[in-house]
């Protein structure tokens, strides 16, 4: 009975310093004893082990006897028969408890979600946040530039600012926007030098996303060209990200894509299954939640094309929880999906162009034809100002797949706009059209 009570006294002053809701999460559920010279907590596997070894590893050291160690031990709680009948014992947890209408944790106490710590890598994307912590370190080496090539949503700008936080005022981080807006007004205001001081010479990190939205802009591409000849003969870091390779990117001057791929390309995949559970579970520890795995399966399984998309469903579960004071549960997580996730809706711009093609009689390489003939520009028109409604792809990336620039795009949802305030029944024909997706 001494180490029982040794080992719930340790819980109890865990609890005072974490507060309820991580306590719920994380040591409700575990075993623990108080021997001589150390405290023992077995831990159900290595994932909750490295966790509150990292995360809660301080106030344990705060909270043990004087002079004892803290080990872990790993296996599922041990199951003994009961010495007294049943009804003179408290009822056991059930299994999940620890789940119910948990309550994420403040921001304030949360910790910073752009660290490498909390990027959770998986075969597609170790690479990439290997070359990401290689730049942190000072130690790029043929990894700069560092090329980062993913679709939205799946981590670019996520080890762009783990660099920045990891370097602080080395870094001169900027989008792509930004960096033409500042160009733009020097080059107006006959500040050049300013500005060619402030990327060339104050910082030794450049991070410059999103480069592919320089399309068009030949200045700027221009003065990025020898910006980035003046970093790299002189050793510094640059990191670039992209939705698109380099040597992908036709609207980019040769001279710039070629420069752009002199370093390290490195491809952020979309996660794989095992990767997508690592990523909910770590998501819903760092709120103090802890789920299941036939939830996990459920959230991962998913139709999703990012991370994003993939975490949200994570939130709405956890928000429904906490509001109805419900335990995480299958039930639970399918309620919550079928609220968000539509059944059979278009994931693609592709999915509509063929369904938008079908249903007029036409094909998909029709719609990206030149044709101005009107049988096949109203359904072009159509399937832009559906795929603007019902995905949440860009108007670059609307505007490519319809072999068009962005400017296209915009134009046809206006026309499409203002055609059904003028003649009402053209919503009947994009009602069915979206019934159809």
């Amino acid at each position: 009975m001494e180490e029982l009570g040794g080992w719930e006294f340790v819980i109890d002053a865990v609890r005072e310093q974490i507060g309820p809701h991580a306590w719920e999460a994380w040591f409700r559920s575990l075993e623990g004893r108080v021997e001589d010279e150390r405290v023992v907590i077995r831990c159900p596997d290595r994932f909750c082990r490295d966790w509150i070894r990292e995360r809660y590893g301080d106030v344990l050291a705060r909270v043990v006897p004087d002079g004892k160690t803290i080990d872990f031990e790993l296996g599922e709680p041990r199951r003994e028969a009961p010495a007294s009948p049943p009804a003179a014992r408290p009822a056991p947890e059930r299994p999940g408890r620890a789940a119910a209408a948990p309550r994420p944790r403040s921001r304030a106490a949360s910790s910073d979600p752009w660290t490498f710590d909390s990027f959770v890598a998986g075969p597609n994307s170790a690479l990439a946040l290997e070359a990401a912590r290689a730049i942190a370190r000072g130690e790029a080496g043929r990894c700069s530039p560092l090329f980062l090539q993913a679709s939205a949503g799946l981590g670019k700008t996520h080890l762009c600012r783990a660099i920045r936080r990891e370097l602080g005022g080395e870094v001169v981080y900027r989008s792509s926007e930004e960096f033409t807006s500042e160009v733009t007004q020097a080059m107006r205001s006959g500040e050049m030098a300013r500005i060619r001081h402030r990327y060339r010479r104050a910082a030794n990190v450049l991070i410059l996303e999103d480069v592919q939205f320089l399309a068009g802009k030949r200045a700027t591409q221009t003065e990025l060209f020898h910006t980035l000849d003046h970093l790299l003969s002189r050793g510094r870091s640059v990191v670039i990200s992209s939705d698109r390779g380099p040597q992908e990117l036709d609207e980019l001057d040769p001279k710039l894509r070629s420069r752009l791929a002199t370093g390290l390309v490195a491809c952020i995949a979309p996660p794989e299954m095992h990767t997508r559970r690592e990523i909910l579970r770590d998501r819903a520890a760092r709120g103090g939640v802890r789920i299941e795995g036939d939830c996990l399966d459920m959230l991962a399984g998913r139709p999703v094309s990012s991370v994003r998309d993939l975490v949200s469903g994570l939130n709405q579960v956890i928000a429904r929880a906490s509001l109805l004071s419900r335990p995480i549960d299958v039930a639970l997580v399918a309620e919550s999906l079928a609220a968000v996730d539509v059944p059979g809706a278009p994931r693609t711009i592709e999915e509509i162009m063929r369904v938008v093609a079908r249903a007029y009689g036409l094909d998909t390489e029709q719609l990206r034809s030149r044709s101005r003939r009107r049988q096949i520009v109203r359904p072009r028109q159509f399937a832009m100002y559906i795929c603007r409604h019902y995905t949440e792809a860009s108007l670059k990336d609307i505007g490519r797949a319809f072999s068009r620039d962005h400017t296209s795009v915009m134009y046809a949802v206006g026309v499409v706009e203002k055609r059904v305030a003028e003649q009402p029944q053209l919503r009947y024909q994009l009602e069915a059209l979206a019934r159809k997706l």
